[in-house]
């Protein structure tokens, strides 16, 4: 399965990224944690050839990948920067030194921590105004602190890695960046990593409804002496989450299979629907679970039922980029230019 979208050529599954969209949406709904962590892999593989990637570092990162089922996340977090999706300079640094770079930061967020094999770093390069250089090193030269202990998706290892003058060699500089934040409507700003992580938390809430309509099956209060089944307020509520998963599910995938068929020029006209996908696949799985913990009441809350798990797993979807915040107003001023367009053009032509 690390295997899923290197290319065939090298060995790979070639996956494209609706393939991953359906297996992880899949994958969430066994354990948010597991599918999560293995969406960071996915989308960091998916992601590299859009990033062209210098000499042969992504041939050769294939090849592990194949040939011993290598891991890998991109960790780009600081606590100090906070995401790098609204741009900043990394506290992190690397310095050039003969041999290579030195490196020296902390990296927060890395999910999947104590299985890597290789994490994709961004540092500022000293030296170079505004400049940032993304390096692929070795975990064996990072090494990794157990701070994660978070409210939900608490399976994903997402330890701190600490870099201490980490030494790399010339070929760990993958490729240089500005420290100005990507453009949210560029290919480069993540398609693989939103529509990825997007999918399982689809499954998560996928989840908590099949969980729910079984226990609203089996549940038959003395009061009642029919299952909460037969109810329709507990109906309506079931309802309510599978319309919203239905609707955003069926967007997610569209919008997957239409990145895959795109050239690089009609990925840009994509871009609003990617960050559209997101917004709507986290209202719909987060007010989904929420119906579910109406459906059950009460007994919601227990530690024992795994509703409470994933009631707490999906409320992580909120903070990944892009956020409610940070879609909301893209797709604000999208609409008020295409306004201004059309208005230009209606001036144009007297209409």
């Amino acid at each position: 399965w690390a295997g899923l979208p290197v290319p065939q050529r090298w060995g790979g599954w070639g996956a494209g990224l609706a393939d991953a969209v359906r297996l992880l949406r899949t994958l969430g709904g066994g354990c948010g944690s597991t599918a999560l962590s293995y969406a960071m892999h996915v989308q960091t593989l998916g992601t590299a050839p859009a990033r062209q990637w210098s000499g042969d570092a992504w041939p050769r990162l294939c090849a592990d990948v194949v040939a011993r089922g290598a891991w890998v996340n991109s960790c780009a977090s600081e606590p100090e920067l906070g995401s790098p999706s609204r741009g900043g300079l990394p506290r992190t640094v690397a310095r050039p030194v003969a041999e290579g770079w030195l490196i020296s930061g902390r990296k927060n967020f890395a999910s999947l921590a104590p299985a890597l094999d290789w994490a994709i770093v961004p540092a500022a390069l000293a030296g170079e105004d505004g400049a940032i250089g993304r390096f692929l090193v070795p975990m064996a030269r990072l090494r990794i602190e157990e701070t994660w202990d978070a409210m939900g998706m608490r399976g994903t290892g997402s330890h701190d890695l600490v870099l201490d003058d980490a030494a790399v060699g010339q070929e760990a500089l993958l490729y240089r960046e500005s420290a100005a934040a990507p453009g949210a409507r560029q290919p480069v700003a993540g398609a693989w990593f939103t529509l990825c992580f997007s999918a399982v938390y689809l499954g998560v809430a996928d989840a908590a409804l099949a969980g729910s309509a079984r226990y609203a099956l089996d549940r038959v209060p003395t009061a009642l002496g029919k299952p909460i089944g037969s109810l329709e307020a507990v109906q309506r509520r079931l309802g309510a989450a599978d319309l919203g998963l239905r609707v955003a599910g069926a967007f997610l995938e569209r919008v997957a299979g239409a990145w895959d068929l795109a050239d690089e020029a009609a990925r840009l006209d994509l871009g609003a629907d990617v960050v559209a996908a997101k917004l709507q696949v986290a209202e719909a799985a987060v007010s989904a679970v929420d119906h579910c913990l109406h459906v059950l009441g009460g007994p919601s809350m227990r530690r024992d039922l795994p509703l409470e798990r994933r009631f707490r797993d999906v409320r992580a979807v909120f903070f990944h980029p892009p956020t409610q915040d940070q879609g909301l107003a893209l797709l604000g001023r999208l609409t008020l230019a295409a306004a201004e367009r059309d208005a230009g053009g209606a001036a144009e032509t007297g209409g």
